[in-house]
């Protein structure tokens, strides 16, 4: 658990407070219109990547 948790803070430090709100705000509208799903797939993380282009 220990190493995931580095893992992602390493990951997260990739990003600045802005960048990584917008990613949130992205994936967070994503999963709600996926509501009745329980993950998203490949389709899904396109669809977030060309919104994140757009305010990125």
């Amino acid at each position: 658990m220990k190493e995931t948790i580095n893992e992602f803070l390493k990951f997260r430090s990739q990003f600045t407070k802005r960048e990584w709100f917008e990613i949130n705000q992205v994936v967070e509208a994503r999963l709600n219109e996926k509501a009745d799903q329980l993950k998203l797939d490949d389709s899904d993380v396109e669809i977030i990547s060309k919104r994140l282009k757009k305010l990125i």
